[in-house]
C-alpha cells in the first residue's frame, strides 16, 4: 500500500507509482484573510474531504503587496483578488519604497505559521507545496497590474513593462530587493520543514506579453536566484495561459513543470519526453475551465484520456490551473474517481 509521500517521491524520481499522485486547488476568499487558524483549517478540510495526495496551499493573492504596504478591501473581491485600495507602486519614484524585507515578518510570518499548522494536520504524510510568486510577478502585482488572464490576450500596455523600458536599472534594483526578501522567506519555510513550493511563473513567458529578450533580462536571472535559495525544497513551476512557452523552463533546476496543455499554443502533456529535461516531472491533465459548469462527465472523460496517454510516463495529475470558486462536489468526485481507477 503506497503512502501519499511515497507516491509523489516515486514520480519525482522518474518512476511509475501505483497511480499518478493527484490534487487540485482553489481559493476560499471568505476564509483566507481572517488569520492563520481559519486558513489552515480550511486547507486541511479541503485536503481531508477529497483525500488529495499532495496539498497545494492557496493563500490570498495579495499577501505580497501587503508586505510592501498595499491596502485591500477584503469585503470586496474581484474574482479571487481583493479590491486594491492602495497599490505600492504608481510611478518610477515609488520603486524606492520596495526595499529588502525580513522573510519572517508581517504577512510572511503569518504564512509560515499557517504552513506549520497544516503540516501537523495532513493525512498520510501528504507533501505540502506553499504558493510563491516569482519576483517579476510580484513586481507586476506591486504595480497594480492584474495577473495576465489565463485565456485572454495579454496586453503590454502596463506600468511594469513601461518601467522596464524607461527605468531598467531601477527595475533591476527593485527585483533584486524582492528576490532577497523572497529568498529569506524561502529559508524560513525550509527551516520549518516545507516539502515544496508551487512557484508561480504566471504568464510572464507568454509570447504576446514579454519578448524573449525581456524575459531573459527581467525574469530568468531572478528565477534562477530563487531556485538556488529554495534548495532543498521540491520546486513546482507553474506557467499559466495561452502560448506560455513551457519550453523556457525545460532545463531549469526544478523538479516539476506544470502548464496548461488545454490552452492554445501549448504542447501536449504527453509530448514532455521529447523536450523536457528527464529530471523534471510534467504536471497537469485536466482543463480547469470544466469545473463549476456541472460537467462531471466531461471531467471524468478528460482525466481518463490523460491517464491513457500518460500510462508509461511518470507525472503528477492536476487541473491546468486553480479551480472556479463555484466548483461542485460531484465534479471533484468525478475527477478523483477517474484518477484512482486501475488502468
Amino acid at each position: 500500500m503506497w503512502t501519499k509521500k511515497e507516491r509523489v517521491l516515486a514520480v519525482l524520481n522518474g518512476e511509475l507509482a501505483d497511480r499518478p499522485p493527484v490534487s487540485a486547488w482553489r481559493h476560499f476568499i471568505e476564509k483566507e484573510h481572517s488569520g492563520v487558524g481559519l486558513f489552515a483549517e480550511t486547507m486541511l478540510d479541503w485536503h481531508r474531504t477529497y483525500d488529495w495526495d499532495y496539498v497545494k496551499l492557496q493563500p490570498r493573492a495579495s499577501y505580497y503587496e501587503e508586505a510592501w504596504g498595499g491596502e485591500f478591501d477584503f469585503e470586496n473581491y474581484e474574482g479571487v483578488l481583493p479590491k486594491c485600495i492602495k497599490g505600492p507602486v504608481g510611478s518610477a519614484e515609488d520603486l524606492d519604497k520596495i526595499t529588502v524585507l525580513p522573510g519572517n515578518k508581517g504577512p510572511f510570518a503569518e504564512q509560515i505559521e499557517a504552513v506549520k499548522a497544516i503540516q501537523e494536520g495532513v493525512a498520510d504524510g501528504a507533501p505540502i507545496f506553499q504558493t510563491m510568486m516569482c519576483p517579476t510577478s510580484i513586481l507586476q502585482k506591486l504595480c497594480a497590474v492584474n495577473p495576465i488572464g489565463r485565456y485572454r490576450a495579454a496586453s503590454r500596455d502596463d506600468l511594469m513593462v513601461t518601467l522596464m523600458h524607461e527605468q531598467p536599472e531601477l527595475v533591476h534594483r527593485t527585483l533584486k530587493n524582492i528576490t532577497a526578501t523572497m529568498a529569506d522567506y524561502s529559508r524560513q519555510l525550509i527551516h520549518n520543514g516545507l516539502f515544496g513550493v508551487f512557484y508561480g511563473a504566471t504568464g510572464l513567458s507568454r509570447s504576446t506579453y514579454l519578448t524573449k529578450e525581456e524575459w531573459e533580462e527581467f525574469v530568468k536571472p531572478y528565477d534562477l536566484e530563487m531556485m538556488d535559495a529554495l534548495k532543498p525544497c521540491k520546486i513546482m513551476v507553474h506557467a499559466c495561459g495561452l502560448d506560455v512557452n513551457p519550453e523556457y523552463f525545460a532545463h531549469y533546476p526544478i523538479d516539476i513543470l506544470h502548464w496548461p496543455e488545454s490552452a492554445t499554443g501549448n504542447p501536449a502533456l504527453d509530448s514532455a519526453p521529447r523536450w523536457l529535461d528527464r529530471t523534471i516531472t510534467p504536471m497537469g491533465g485536466c482543463d480547469e475551465r470544466l469545473f463549476g459548469q456541472h460537467k462531471a462527465d466531461e471531467i471524468g472523460a478528460m482525466t481518463r484520456n490523460t491517464l491513457k496517454r500518460m500510462k508509461d510516463i511518470p507525472f503528477m495529475l492536476a487541473p491546468d490551473c486553480s479551480l472556479a470558486l463555484n466548483t461542485y462536489d460531484d465534479e471533484l468526485r468525478a475527477f478523483i474517481m477517474a484518477a484512482h481507477e486501475k488502468n
